[in-house]
């Protein structure tokens, strides 16, 4: 029953949604909220009737009206006339406290209505009796119903959120009361399970249409049902631990940057005014980042503040435990606590994008390296700026693993300080930079270097040679990419295996010789060299003034995807960050050398809570 309340308070909301929009009607005011309310409201009202006169537990005789049934209806019809108020004090221009008195008359009207609305106070304890309030009841009963009202409607302020969130708040109010109480009290349950339908369909439009709005005055009044329904039954039991988690599932995603400006100001940092009273929509959206995007980020904040004061309730509501149980259930609260708040903060830096008038330096410092914050289309310029001048260049591709092993290996650190140019490759390193809020937002790979490079040395007779990989890779991969950019001049391949032996210094710096005038002699404008870290860098940076090549690119592992040994994750999984994974997936061997990412991760973390970067940067107007 309680999901065909679900469905049809959906399709009610939205076929008065599509019904209104584009209208007349639509123009003058603000529809969206009135359907929102009205179809939540004879939904709501619709399966309240149900579970009164028919549904389990129904209290009274088929021929006697039922008192549940009365204090129902009174209690919607209180919800739609704080709507109705609300909106002619706004059309009136009356100042917002008016509202205010507003919220405080329906839910003295609520007590009233159903006295059962009052609030009392029990322990954890199992079967533990309910502490009344005495003359405190009233007024704190009053207080929390306006308290959630007010936090609903400034949801209002994003308006792609406001709708999908009150419809989680609603599951998590329904799923920590049960179905039970719909044999003692019908309201709670049917007005959940409507509020949480209308919710998730408004959320679903307004991803298609961003315009869409409820209104202040649509979700005060929705947030008066809940508030009324949380005191029917949800604060009946530890109420100071429950009270604590519905402020944090109802306030995390309202917060603004003052925090972090805070946290800016602490770090010696200098802020704007403007920056301090921005909140993070408005951050993320000064930042370039598409209205769904942030409402989906909202939406996935709200789902996992609720799942934890889901998960916490249940503890309290159980009771005691063994004292090991419940030190390891609030560790993994604590856990679940940071890990979430940090993950949803990297999230939105990741969402990011360079606004115009940031300033941006030639290098950042990150992490112990040098990085250049350069887009795929920037770098690319400054490749043919190396080839224009004709002197030797050396780039790098920089990703954690790179970064990592510069930590332990100080020749290769030294490489790295001398680089020309050094891309961000890698989701990592992305993930990191942006922690620390440095200007880097766009991976540079080595592949797609390979990719954009050949692609203008088609066009305009740069000379390229491929070196390293596997046997037979080097000359796959050439023919494959002269096939796909007809008029590529690949002058010479060769596989990675030159070196006598490895082992014997004085063998393989003779053999790195000959393979470097080898080189020299074809008069290569770009080197690729795909021979892993670190030796593709050593080898460039011994031989490079020999080779004479104006640029050299170390590019791992990329020849194996031209030569169609492996295949690169599709588009939608490297957009993710995932395709270290993907690749992880279709050649698990590659698991074992993973372990340079979590070590990453928590040098980036180490970085990020010990100091701020140090890179010259000014943060553009709206970071945070």
């Amino acid at each position: 029953m309680f999901f065909l309340i679900f469905l049809a308070a959906a399709a009610l909301v939205v076929l008065g949604l599509r019904v209104t929009d584009g209208s007349r009607l639509a123009r003058a005011m603000c529809p969206e909220g009135l359907c929102f309310v009205l179809g939540t409201a004879v939904v709501g009202f619709a399966g309240l009737c149900y579970l009164t006169l028919w549904g389990e537990g129904a209290a009274l005789a088929r021929n006697q009206v039922s008192p549940a049934l009365v204090a129902g209806a009174q209690l919607w019809i209180l919800a739609v006339g704080i709507y109705v108020l609300s909106a002619l004090r706004g059309a009136a221009g009356f100042p917002a406290w008016v509202a205010d008195l507003i919220v405080l008359g329906a839910a003295y009207g609520a007590i009233r209505a159903d006295g059962r609305v009052l609030l009392s106070v029990s322990s954890s304890m199992p079967d533990s009796p309910a502490l009344p309030l005495g003359l405190w009841a009233v007024p704190l009963t009053m207080g929390w119903i306006w308290m959630v009202a007010r936090m609903c409607a400034a949801l209002s302020r994003v308006p792609s959120v406001s709708g999908g969130f009150l419809g989680l708040l609603a599951g998590l109010i329904f799923l920590l009361t049960g179905t039970a109480s719909a044999t003692h009290n019908s309201f709670p349950p049917s007005a959940m399970a409507a509020l949480a339908g209308a919710g998730l369909a408004t959320f679903l439009m307004s991803l298609r249409f961003p315009h869409l709005n409820l209104g202040w005055s649509a979700t005060l009044a929705m947030g008066f049902v809940l508030g009324v329904a949380s005191a029917l039954e949800l604060l009946k039991n530890t109420l100071p631990a429950i009270l604590a988690l519905a402020l944090l599932a109802l306030g995390l995603p309202l917060l603004d940057v003052t925090l972090v400006q805070v946290r800016a100001r602490l770090r010696g940092q200098s802020v704007e005014w403007s920056q301090t009273r921005q909140r993070l929509h408005e951050a993320l959206a000064s930042r370039g980042v598409a209205p769904r995007k942030i409402a989906l980020l909202y939406i996935a904040i709200g789902l996992w503040t609720c799942k934890l004061a889901y998960c916490v309730s249940r503890w309290f509501f159980e009771g005691p435990t063994h004292p090991a149980v419940t030190l390891l259930y609030a560790l993994i609260v604590v856990g679940w606590t940071v890990g979430g708040a940090i993950g949803f903060f990297s999230i939105a830096r990741l969402l990011m994008r360079r606004v115009p008038g940031e300033d941006v330096p030639e290098s950042i410092e990150a992490f112990g390296v040098k990085i250049s914050p350069v887009s795929m289309g920037e770098a690319l310029d400054k490749i043919e700026e190396f080839i224009a001048r004709g002197t030797p260049h050396h780039v790098l591709t920089s990703d954690a693993n790179a970064i990592l092993t510069s930590r332990d290996d100080p020749d290769y650190a030294a490489i790295m300080r001398r680089a020309a140019l050094i891309t961000p490759d890698g989701f990592g390193v992305i993930w990191g930079a942006r922690l620390l809020n440095l200007p880097i937002y766009e991976r540079v790979t080595g592949v797609d270097m390979v990719t954009g490079i050949c692609e203008r040395a088609a066009k305009k007779g740069y000379r390229i040679y491929i070196l390293g990989a596997a046997e037979g890779i080097a000359s796959t991969a050439a023919r494959n990419l002269s096939e796909r950019y007809p008029g590529l001049q690949v002058v010479g391949t060769h596989h990675g295996f030159w070196r006598r032996d490895p082992k014997n210094a004085a063998w393989t710096a003779e053999d790195d010789a000959k393979m470097a005038q080898e080189i020299a002699a074809q008069n290569v404008d770009v080197l690729f060299v795909a021979m892993g870290i670190p030796s593709q860098e050593k080898f460039i940076a011994a031989q490079l003034e020999c080779m004479k090549t104006p640029v050299a690119l170390g590019v791992g592992g990329s020849f194996d995807v031209y030569a169609g040994k492996f295949n690169r994750a599709p588009n939608y999984v490297q957009r993710m960050g995932l395709e270290w994974l993907y690749r992880v997936w279709i050649d698990p061997s590659r698991w074992k050398r993973m372990g340079y990412v979590p070590k990453f991760m928590l040098v980036a973390l180490k970085t990020w809570l010990s100091r701020p970067p140090k890179n010259g940067a000014k943060p553009a107007s709206g970071a945070f």
